[in-house]
């Protein structure tokens, strides 16, 4: 990404229990946080990626979006309505790829920022998630959380509870320079001296809704002054964001299994060679892992919570989530691999799930899910008498089941699934027959 601001980020860490997701614990931590710089290159690319035919129908048929975000907007975008509804078209990008039953609420500011910076996003507070009633296991973005758990993580809609808050806090802080020079238009013809600005706020929403990790490095001293950096630290004495989980190196090691923190991370997150092993992230990557940018040296707000610019330059279909923008370069859609990576991090995509086949999200069902004991999958009409690979995954990526099963009347049905921890899984149904696959999200209880 490329302008970005440092700000000050109030992390809410929430231990949540499987069987009713009640809140048991809250701790406040602030944390100086620079999850994206987003500066313009000095190239001008004249490049336009429209948004896929599936959100551009729509939006311009005004359809119910599958996600209702609501944005408050601060005086300095009253005041300049083109910027206004240039946020609000990306928004709206957003809102007809991601599907969630709890509005996602964003906090969007408009305004001076230093020089050459073009904005930042972040979630307003991680939401640390346990399925099993014991230490918190992974950080989410709140919107992500809320969406996974189906409930305001800030408001428990408890009369009796004194910390209730009946205005649930933003789940995004969104801020934006008033001074760069930005392209306000949505119709993807960005001048060649200006910024799109539609691009930069869905690239900064995209940080806000869980593309972040929390690899940093110790590049300043105690009194705030640059030093050369010795350590990396993911998160010392806490926990790992979903990102974080989801990230390897070239051998297939885990960033996780690092010290943390250390020299040996630090070494890691410069050294060109991380990947992101999700799943489905994997197949929208044509079966390649993607690659995460790592340079070296490290660059604050740019390393490690982006795609690697040199594998996806501008033009390319998933350059989105890269940590520079060109002038001239407008990128309305998120790309399938950035979207296959908001499934394999908890998201459930729009009426649709990205997939090997033609098989949609409607054709197949799977319940009870969340499960406990056994799982049902039901079966199109055009497979019902497949045979299937089915493969459940945890989120580090690692097999707990894979086994060759038969339909039956449409049907396959998973018993005996008491020994899984409770937990969030993917679940994979691949037919041995004609080759159609898809990956879905599944909740052990």
């Amino acid at each position: 990404m490329k302008k970005t601001i440092k700000f000050f980020i109030c992390i809410l860490i929430l231990i949540i229990t499987s069987s009713s997701f009640s809140q048991i614990d809250i701790e406040q931590k602030n944390i100086d946080w620079d999850v994206c710089k987003y500066y313009p290159t000095k190239e001008s690319n004249k490049i336009s990626i429209a948004r896929s035919e599936f959100v551009k129908n729509r939006m311009e048929n005004r359809l119910t979006p599958c996600s209702n975000f609501i944005i408050d907007f601060d005086a300095g975008f009253d005041a300049n309505p083109a910027a206004k509804a240039a946020f609000q078209f990306a928004a709206d990008i957003w809102s007809n790829q991601l599907d969630s039953p709890v509005p996602i609420r964003v906090d969007a500011n408009f305004g001076p920022l230093d020089p050459g910076v073009l904005g930042g996003a972040g979630p307003n507070g991680l939401v640390g998630l346990t399925f099993d009633g014991g230490v918190t296991a992974t950080f989410f973005a709140r919107a992500l959380a809320e969406q996974i758990l189906g409930i305001e993580t800030t408001d428990t809609n408890d009369p009796n509870d004194p910390n209730d808050d009946e205005n649930p806090s933003n789940d995004i802080i969104a801020t934006f320079s008033s001074t760069a020079n930005f392209y306000f238009g949505t119709d993807e013809n960005t001048p060649s001296n200006q910024i799109d600005f539609v691009t930069v706020v869905l690239h900064e929403l995209g940080h806000g809704l869980g593309i972040l990790g929390l690899g940093n490095v110790n590049d300043t001293d105690a009194m705030g002054d640059p030093q050369t950096p010795t350590l990396g630290f993911i998160n010392p004495g806490g926990f790992p964001s979903v990102w974080d989980e989801f990230i390897e190196n070239g051998s297939g090691t885990s960033i996780l299994d690092f010290g943390d923190p250390s020299a040996d991370l630090l070494r890691e997150f410069t050294s060109n060679d991380l990947f992101s092993n999700g799943p489905i992230t994997t197949f929208q990557n044509n079966g390649i892992l993607p690659s995460i940018y790592a340079p070296d040296p490290f660059r604050s707000g740019s390393s490690y919570s982006h795609w690697d610019e040199d594998i996806y330059p501008p033009g390319n279909l998933n350059s989105l989530m890269t940590p520079f923008v060109s002038n001239g370069e407008a990128i309305h859609d998120p790309g399938t691999v950035t979207l296959g990576f908001m499934e394999d991090m908890g998201w459930t995509l729009c009426n649709f799930t990205l997939s090997s086949s033609e098989i949609v999200i409607e054709d197949i069902a799977i319940s009870p899910n969340p499960f406990t004991e056994r799982l049902t999958i039901n079966l199109p009409s055009n497979l019902r008498n497949d045979n299937f690979n089915i493969s459940i995954t945890d989120l580090n990526g690692r097999v707990i089941i894979n086994q060759d099963m038969s339909a039956s009347n449409g049907e396959i049905t998973l018993p005996n699934l008491n020994s899984l921890k409770a937990s969030l899984y993917f679940i994979t149904v691949e037919s041995l027959d004609s080759g159609a696959s898809f990956t879905d999200k599944i909740i052990k209880r």
